[in-house]
């Protein structure tokens, strides 16, 4: 292989998928600098790449449920692709749209999971390991002839360039971050206990707490604001990029959320972290990263129920959000800010 190449690597996946992401273009450009790194993503994971042009060369926007739907925008996601030059692809994502892309992408080196739909249009498999966290399981294609070098280096890997100390010298931390939303209705802690949580933080701790998330959020965001908040407490969702939030959760104090994306965005700024899981279960390769995050759920044997959620609870009580008590988060919420 050439000493300089581009990569295209190919995520179009939920935002939290996308974020993860950014680990391996890490350490893509850790070890080869001078290589291109070219970012095949959703409209979503376009604006997120904006936080890290350090890691990410070029972006290609791929709106898959909008302007790129149907035949014709996989022709112009094609044709883009093979105008890059490159020399390999890896493709994270294993839909059967994916794989035909992949297939007339006329890129050499093509890489992908083993489970992925079409599996044969790559000419390199990778096993899809189910029991280990998501950046260990994307790691898994470094360890290839491809990136002969990355083998002997990745001991080194500290986050060097998502680190928020190489972001920016003097942070500031500013507010408690709570994201209350999740595309799954599943795995969204009851809007009572969010209120009870923020009235709870607002007398037992004195900094400001900031409600994010996006536009589809705003109103669940309002409905859990406690009516004596005194000026408190701040919704500010659907009212940043994602590059603006990645930003806000840079200099928080504290991200409270569901397993949902902000705590993978928590994750590449090392926020600390608390974590709601409910249906899902951290051992699906999905748990937070930052150096203090923790994890709170309740031991039922109902659950996990679902690998991502689920619109409703299958047994219609949704005990396994239901029994984790807005006094469980309080206390490990000033455990973090003790």
């Amino acid at each position: 292989m050439p000493s300089v190449n581009t990569h295209v690597i190919f995520q179009t996946g939920f935002i939290g998928d996308i974020a993860l992401t950014m680990f391996l273009l890490e350490e893509i450009k850790l070890m080869y600098p001078k290589d291109r790194i070219v970012l095949v993503t959703t409209p979503a994971g376009a604006e997120l790449s904006q936080a890290f042009p350090q890691i990410i060369d070029d972006v290609i926007t791929y709106d898959k449920r909008g302007a790129d739907a149907g035949w014709k925008g996989m022709k112009r996601i094609i044709s883009i692709m093979r105008n890059q030059s490159a020399t390999t692809l890896i493709s994270l994502h294993q839909s059967f749209r994916t794989s035909i892309i992949v297939a007339f992408s006329r890129i050499r080196f093509r890489i992908g999971y083993a489970t992925a739909a079409l599996s044969f249009v790559y000419n390199v498999k990778v096993p899809y390991n189910n029991h280990v966290h998501e950046i260990e399981r994307q790691r898994a294609f470094l360890i290839l002839d491809i990136f002969p070098d990355i083998i002997k280096k990745l001991h080194v890997y500290k986050r060097q360039l998502l680190n928020p100390a190489t972001l920016q010298s003097a942070i500031v931390k500013q507010r408690i971050l709570i994201a209350p939303g999740s595309v799954w209705n599943t795995k969204k802690w009851p809007k009572h206990h969010f209120r009870t949580l923020i009235e709870l933080l607002l007398k037992h701790q004195p900094h400001p707490i900031g409600l994010i998330g996006s536009k589809a959020d705003r109103e669940l965001c309002e409905s859990i604001i406690p009516a004596q908040h005194l000026g408190r407490v701040h919704n500010v969702a659907g009212t940043m990029s994602l590059n603006e939030t990645v930003q806000q959760i840079r200099t928080a104090h504290l991200l409270i959320a569901n397993d949902s994306a902000p705590i993978h965005l928590a994750s590449l700024v090392n926020c600390p972290t608390i974590v709601l899981f409910g249906p899902t279960h951290p051992g699906f390769g999905f748990a937070p990263i930052s150096d203090h995050a923790i994890v709170l759920q309740k031991d039922l044997s109902c659950r996990p129920c679902s690998i991502h959620g689920q619109y409703e609870c299958p047994l219609g009580t949704h005990a396994c959000m239901e029994q984790i008590l807005p006094s469980e988060v309080l206390k490990s919420a000033l455990d973090f800010l003790n």
